[in-house]
This record gives C-alpha cells, structure tokens and sequence, in this order.
C-alpha cells in the first residue's frame, strides 16, 4: 500500500495546527511557531484542493504568526495581557465578516476551478478576523473561532481532507474550553 503524500502533509500540518491551537489555549508563546510551520504546510495543501481563499487565509496565519510571536513577547514581562472588545465593537467586526466573506466568495467564483466558494469565502473572512484578535489576545476570539471552524469542518468534509475536518472539530471544542478559561482569567485579573 502506497501512502499518498497529500494525506501524509494534512496529517503532519494537523498534527502541527492541534499543537499550535492547544499551545494557545495556555497562552504559550511558542505556540506560534508551530502555527507558522503548519500553516505554511497549508499553503501547498489548498493549492492542490483548489480552495483559494485557505491558500490566503494559511498565508495570513504565516504572517499573523510571526506578528502574534512579535506581539505576544514585546512588553516587559513578555506577556499580554487578555482584554475585552465592546458590543460596538463585535457589531463592526460581524458586519465587516459578512462583507468579507460575500465579496470573497463573489471574487472566488470568478476562478474556474475554484471549489465550494460560499463556504471558503465565509470560513476564511471570520477566520481572518478570529486570528488578528488571537495575536491581540481579545477574548471574544475564540467564540468567532467557534463559527468559523463549524463552517470550516463542513467545507473540509466536502473536500475529503478528513484530517482537517477531524482537527476543526476538535478545534471547536477546545474553542469553547478556550473561551471558558480566558474569560476566568480575565475577570480574575480585573480583580
């Protein structure tokens, strides 16, 4: 049996992307070392399934990647400290998702081998949004991970990349316990 070396990179860039995400969770720097790494995996990945806005999205992550590594150890104690957004706020960013994510979509189906342009348009435009706030340590970051990765364990399903989908699912799990914990710790610090 011959292993296909697609499935072989899905696997070892989702191996890769759980140790980021779990690395964020506890608000580990080096988490974001392993972010770039998968993600730059990522790039090739979409490429060949032909879903151009994750090609995007995987580079952003590369580039977010280096700015979160940048951001998350620029102050003195070498941490940033979690914060809240308004109301306002979320109501600008959902708004703005929605418009990225149909403008994507519409740009997407101008290329003729472009697949599942609704769902990659929608999971990359609140995935772009979700990271930014992830390297500025927003709380409500993980509850827009929520929404994207159910949308995205949908679009990977479709596609066959059975790992990805297995590792959104998962994803959105440790979302929600992501949520929960950084919540904890940002009213314990209000103190």
């Amino acid at each position: 049996m011959t292993l296909d070396p697609w499935q072989v990179l899905e696997a070892v860039a989702a191996v890769g992307n759980l140790a980021y995400t779990v690395l964020m969770l506890y608000e580990k720097r080096v988490g974001w070392l392993f972010g770039i790494a998968a993600s730059a995996m990522g790039v090739a990945l979409f490429l060949h399934q032909h879903v151009y806005a994750q090609v995007g999205l995987s580079a952003y992550y590369v580039a977010m990647g280096i700015y979160g590594w940048w951001s998350w150890g620029k102050d003195d104690t070498g941490t940033l400290a979690i914060t809240r957004r308004s109301a306002r706020f979320h109501a600008v960013m959902i708004i703005g998702g929605g418009a990225l994510a149909v403008v994507g979509s519409v740009l997407l189906k101008l290329l003729p081998d472009a697949r599942y342009t609704g769902l990659d348009g929608f999971a990359t435009a609140f995935s772009l949004l979700a990271t930014w706030m992830l390297a500025r340590k927003v709380l409500e970051n993980w509850a827009y991970w929520i929404v994207a990765d159910a949308v995205a364990i949908v679009l990977y399903a479709l596609l066959g990349m059975y790992w990805y989908a297995g590792l959104y699912l998962v994803y959105v799990v440790i979302s929600a316990s992501a949520l929960k914990r950084w919540y904890g710790q940002w009213k314990a610090a209000q103190g």
